[in-house]
């Protein structure tokens, strides 16, 4: 078994559709986030900015049952988030 981890730049709307489209892979065993609490962006100049909702960001985790299986997960991840507007990035840990 492969475990892919990934950060998503989005909101919790987008989020779950990237989840779900990640869940609909037949080689792939379990999608979650695994974050025990949503993270927001420090770096805005102030507390009530109008991005503040879309900068949140979202530890998921991916297991796939194969190396194959684990590199459809990276294809289709990015492909999902250029198609929903979010940032990926791929990290060995949290």
């Amino acid at each position: 078994m492969r475990t892919i981890r990934f950060r998503l730049t989005g909101p919790v709307g987008k989020a779950d559709a990237m989840i779900a489209k990640l869940h609909a892979i037949d080689s792939v065993d379990r999608v979650e986030e695994v974050a025990d609490q949503m993270h927001a962006r420090d770096d805005t100049s102030s507390s009530r900015a109008p991005d503040d909702d879309s900068g949140d960001f979202h530890d998921i985790e991916v297991h796939a049952q194969s190396a194959a299986g684990a590199a459809e997960v990276r294809m289709r991840a990015e492909s999902a988030a250029r198609d929903l507007g979010v940032a990926v990035e791929f990290v060995e840990d949290f």
